[in-house]
């Protein structure tokens, strides 16, 4: 299926996909009690956005083809993952989204996992609202991770690690962008390249155009392994205290 163009119409990003389903009645009913207060669709995206947030941050294995009502049932998720929840839930009532692709440095993972590669898919949301697409990341690391981060990046003097930008935003109010794992003051943690926009991570890899981008089978066993390292070490960075603690290893 070919991706919409870039200046396409807002509702071409209100439908289901096989990871965005929007029919399953678990995702549907918690859309709309998350979202029962609301009486705008700012106030919904806003609040969608706090229930994905305070999610914890977790690698979940196959990231790229985990349907949105699984990383409801697991209950964490990364950037692909949560990403993928944040758009099926907003899309669930009514409001268009979608996520845009980019490359950012893996210096903002440091202290969860190394990535030889130096480079990493990032994912952003991207929500329609008030008649401007916004895009958003801050729901991806949740409030005590980066808590614990943000103690452990100013002991080390260091800019980005443990999955944010210290000058990053933290939260988000539905009137404006914002990220988490970058800074428009610091050059280095910006995205070195934009691939687009995708209705999930399942279309944006299965896309011909980001062939390079495709995993094979040994990456994926790879990633599988490093799933779990990736986890412990987020629980011990949630569980450390002070910019003293040691660094998880």
């Amino acid at each position: 299926m070919p991706l919409p163009a870039q200046n396409d119409h807002p509702q071409d990003w209100v439908t289901p996909t096989r990871l965005l389903d929007l029919d399953d009645p678990k995702l549907r009913i918690q859309s709309m009690r998350v979202t029962q207060l609301a009486t705008t669709e700012t106030q919904k995206a806003v609040l969608i956005h706090d229930y994905v947030k305070a999610l914890p941050f977790g690698c979940v294995a196959g990231f790229d083809h985990v349907p949105a009502a699984a990383v409801l049932k697991a209950g964490r998720g990364d950037c692909h993952t949560k990403g993928t929840l944040f758009v099926a839930m907003l899309r669930s009532v009514g409001v268009p989204a979608r996520l845009r692709f980019v490359t950012l440095s893996s210096a903002f993972l440091k202290g969860i996992i190394d990535v030889p590669q130096g480079s990493i898919t990032h994912a952003v949301g991207e929500v329609f609202l008030d008649g401007r697409w916004l895009q958003t990341d801050t729901y991806v690391t949740d409030s005590l991770l980066e808590t614990h981060a943000v103690e452990l990046l100013a002991h080390q003097d260091t800019l980005v690690g443990y999955g944010i930008h210290v000058r990053g935003s933290h939260f988000w109010d539905g009137q404006h962008s914002a990220h988490a794992q970058y800074h428009l003051s610091d050059a280095a943690s910006l995205p070195q390249r934009d691939w687009g926009v995708a209705h999930d991570p399942e279309h944006f890899y299965r896309d011909d155009a980001h062939e390079e981008l495709q995993r094979g089978w040994l990456t994926r066993v790879k990633w599988m392994l490093a799933a779990a390292l990736v986890n412990r070490r987020v629980e011990q960075i949630r569980t450390q205290s002070g910019p003293q603690a040691r660094q998880p290893g």
